[in-house]
């Protein structure tokens, strides 16, 4: 990418050359949009959203998989041992690549200044920036969740650095509230900038006649950007504001029809929407997705030292008789098979394919706005009508009834449902301050979890600066 930025000081070191590099990049429309295309493309890194922040080290830290204690690149994870080199690796990759795109973001948004009028159209302008506005939002609001304090109680506590400018100079850390209101600022200044998004009027298609302004759900679009403002907002404990948003979102799919709920019809064909891409409001298209399953959870490959799948008696316990016509575990979990003497439920959500649903890693989903209706209603005392909310959702997983009678309990179970191998939950346990959840080796399972175990170190070289 022309602006690919080497890790300087480790971070933000730039060649004078790249001065050169920059005034090309920007001199064209088209430099405009390959550069943001190419950030788009970025986030499908191993580092970042292609493997580490969706079916990998963070599904790992919820306990998704029955981890080999031979397998050294992820078992230190599954008991929160985060001082080994490999770990320390992994954790290093994710906090510079996470960075480095930041850096390219702002140059971006900087050059959008430079040259609207000249170089840009108001559209496009417009469209730019909100889109690059909503990344610097996605990219540190993540970084928060990985590095930064458990959230709830621990507002002025100091956590990372957030960057609004391109600079060689290390940004001062932040008290987790400011550091959140800056990710919460960012994205509601998306949303004004996207307010003309072909995505309200015309669907995920998006605009006729123009490539880079079609397909809406891979990119973060008005909606996509709502729902991730409304994640946002639960994450600090705003319910107002992601009531708002999340019950925005769902009346605009009940009344339009847009990013419609998957049909039994999609996942019975023979090569099934295991992803459920039509709900997907911003996705990730990633033309090497089958290498997820190949190199991490076909069991007919790979070795009990290599391979990350469920333990069988963890999904039978997740899925009761009566969910097993659930899509989710039927496109995605219901396949098993012994390894090493263990029985394994194969998780199939990445195997590939030639479709594009087939090369997409979800990252936002129009279901999670109903969980967060559910959860605030509960919140609420109103069990009767977030039950109603959860059942209304379930219907659209192939299910109709349960034996949980708790919101609370059953939002869990959800969340442990609906977004396997997508990064959410280990989250969702965090936001919630969970001490003790469910394990990975079994049904009775559970795993305690100290305020420490949800904080990734910030890597080594970079502490001087915090």
């Amino acid at each position: 990418m022309a602006l690919a930025l080497a890790s300087c000081a480790k971070w933000l070191d730039v060649q004078p050359s790249d001065q050169v590099s920059e005034e090309t990049a920007f001199s064209t429309v088209a430099g405009f949009r390959q550069t943001l295309n190419g950030v788009y493309v970025e986030l499908n890194s191993d580092n970042l959203y292609g493997r580490a922040l969706s079916c990998g080290m963070i599904e790992v830290l919820a306990q998704r998989y029955d981890v080999n204690e031979e397998f050294t690149r992820y078992y230190p994870f599954t008991e929160y041992d985060y001082t080994g080199a490999t770990a320390q690796d992994q954790i290093s990759g994710i906090w510079e690549n996470a960075y480095n795109l930041i850096a390219n973001i702002n140059k971006i948004l900087e050059n959008c200044e430079k040259r609207r009028g000249t170089v840009l159209s108001d559209e496009y302008y417009h469209i730019i920036k909100g889109e690059a506005l909503a990344l610097r939002a996605m990219l540190h609001f993540d970084l928060f969740r990985l590095f930064g304090p458990v959230y709830e109680g621990n507002e002025n506590q100091i956590s990372i650095p957030y960057y609004e400018t391109f600079s060689l100079n290390v940004a001062p850390s932040l008290q987790a509230s400011e550091f959140m209101g800056k990710v919460v600022t960012d994205l509601e200044n998306a949303l004004v900038e996207l307010k003309d998004d072909p995505v309200i009027t015309y669907g995920v298609s998006g605009k006729p006649g123009d490539a880079f302004l079609a397909y809406r759900n891979l990119r973060l679009n008005y909606y996509a950007v709502e729902a991730l403002l409304a994640r946002a907002s639960m994450y600090i404990g705003d319910t107002q504001r992601a009531e708002e948003l999340s019950q925005n979102i769902i009346d605009k799919h009940n009344r339009t029809g847009f990013f419609p709920f998957v049909t039994d019809a999609q996942i019975t064909v023979s090569e099934p929407d295991r992803i459920f891409s039509t709900e997907v409001l911003f996705g990730l298209q990633n033309l090497n997705v089958d290498l997820l399953y190949s190199s991490l959870f076909d069991a007919s490959r790979l070795k009990p030292e290599s391979l990350l799948d469920p333990n069988a008696e963890v999904i039978e316990s997740l899925y009761s008789l009566s969910d097993r016509d659930d899509y989710r575990y039927q496109t995605s979990l219901r396949s098993t098979a012994e390894v090493g003497r263990v029985q394994y439920s194969i998780f199939q959500k990445y195997v590939g394919g030639d479709s594009l649903y087939s090369q997409m890693i979800p990252m936002l989903r129009v279901s999670e706005m109903y969980l967060i209706k559910a959860e605030l209603q509960a919140q609420k005392g109103q069990d009767d009508e977030s039950m109603e909310t959860l059942t209304q959702f379930r219907r659209n997983r192939g299910v109709t009834s349960t034996s949980i009678s708790s919101p609370q309990k059953l939002l869990e179970s959800e969340y442990c449902k609906e977004f396997f191998g997508e990064g959410q939950l280990f989250f969702y346990y965090k936001r919630l301050k969970r001490t003790s959840i469910p394990g990975s080796t079994g049904a009775n399972v559970t795993v305690t979890l100290s305020s420490n175990d949800y904080v990734l170190p910030i890597p080594d070289g970079e502490t001087q600066y915090n």
